[in-house]
């Protein structure tokens, strides 16, 4: 596993060097980013002598004036320990004017899990912008490593005390028991060889969704179309293509492995091919071959069955829980609500993302949560969505 380690400025540095030690010792490869006031406390010799890799200090390294941003690209876990006050209340408003902010910040929102262990003073400890800096850092996905009560280095008693190397380490390479499956991506649903009828989706929500969790200790099967965009981090993929390979396979899945829940972010088609009908002769649909294209055609369409109502049945977990996704197009609120109901009341859903596809762009994607009638949750991200989902049913 690759870590990377940020250090900031405090007295524990010296004792957030032993997790450099510890995990090199676990066969882990380590980074380390040191701000300068890191530096006052433990010298770059020792940090690349315990790490066996270069020290990055300055956003202007020399020749490598890009490491800020890829060194987050390049692990699988970041750690900030010890954290200061100082550098807390920075993250949490957004600054970036050093190398441990720009690079914390480059990889907020690459679904990666993001550790901060505190070290400082009790009152600094207390202070409320400190404890609103961290509220927010976890509302948004950060795991806060809380401080220990303890002797302090000031000389006075009380929290603020970084945690103990061995209870960091355990925090983070806890591995969850529980196992999702996560379906995305669209159908296609082919007229002969060379023509489908498809959809838009790129399977981009279902991939950071399986990302999301494969980076929070989740086991994660992602379920996705052969033409979708792929998770980046390591979980098992199973592909399909038509929306009877994709039932086969989710039927599969779902009855050799105990799911703990199904988020159902895939793009299914309400219908498929039956037949075609080429001047007046009806002709059954072949994969093998290419209908001409110097006539006119008229192709028949036959109904899908529900497949989110097949889910629980399939399950051998029968307290699986389900996630649907809901795509409207209206601007009528009224209608919008009723579509969300129907899906909850009607096919054994316990929970539904919904948008619209107004709300849907290159650069915002967002939803409402939906638990029951009197339930939801605004979502801003398919991170924020991930949260919810992780709050409610996880």
């Amino acid at each position: 596993m690759n870590i990377l380690l940020l250090m900031t400025g405090s007295i524990a540095c010296a004792k957030a060097s032993g997790l450099i030690s510890l995990w090199k010792k676990n066969g882990h490869d380590v980074k380390v980013v040191a701000s300068n006031s890191a530096l006052e406390f433990v010298g770059i010799a020792t940090l690349e002598g315990l790490s066996g890799n270069p020290v990055m200090t300055s956003v202007f390294e020399t020749n490598n004036m890009m490491d800020h941003i890829n060194v987050s690209r390049q692990t699988d876990i970041i750690v900030l320990a010890p954290a200061t006050a100082n550098t807390i209340n920075k993250l949490a408003n957004g600054t970036a004017d050093d190398v441990i902010t720009t690079t914390w910040i480059a990889a907020q929102e690459l679904y990666k899990p993001m550790y901060i262990a505190p070290a400082m003073n009790t009152k600094m400890w207390e202070y409320p912008a400190t404890q609103k800096s961290l509220s927010l850092l976890n509302e948004w996905g950060i795991t806060i490593l809380s401080p220990q009560d303890g002797d302090l280095a000031c000389g006075e008693t009380g929290s603020g005390r970084m945690m103990e190397i061995e209870d960091i380490n355990k925090a983070i390479m806890v591995k969850s028991d529980k196992h999702i499956i996560v379906t995305a991506g669209g159908t296609r649903e082919f007229i002969d060889g060379v023509r489908y009828i498809g959809n838009l989706s790129t399977g981009k929500t279902g991939a950071h969704i399986a990302d999301f969790y494969t980076s929070h200790g989740y086991n994660v099967t992602w379920l996705g179309a052969i033409n979708s965009v792929q998770p980046k981090l390591l979980c098992k993929k199973v592909f399909y293509e038509t929306f009877s390979e994709l039932s086969d396979q989710l039927k599969s899945q779902l009855k050799k492995q105990k799911y703990d829940i199904i988020i159902h972010a895939a793009a299914i088609s309400d219908f498929k091919v039956q037949s075609v009908i080429i001047n007046d002769n009806e002709i059954t649909t072949n994969r093998d071959s290419k209908l001409p294209s110097s006539n006119n055609m008229t192709v028949n369409l036959s109904k899908n069955p529900k497949l989110v109502q097949k889910i629980r049945g399939w399950s051998l977990n029968k307290k699986l829980k389900v996630v649907a996704f809901k795509l409207t197009n209206t601007d009528d609120s009224l209608v919008r609500k009723s579509a969300i109901l129907k899906l909850l009341n009607q096919d054994d859903i316990d929970y539904v993302a919904h948008n619209d596809l107004s709300e849907i762009s290159d650069i915002k994607h967002s939803f409402n949560f939906y638990q029951s009638n009197d339930t939801m949750i605004p979502c801003h991200t398919t991170k924020d969505l991930c949260l919810a989902i992780l709050e409610k049913a996880l």
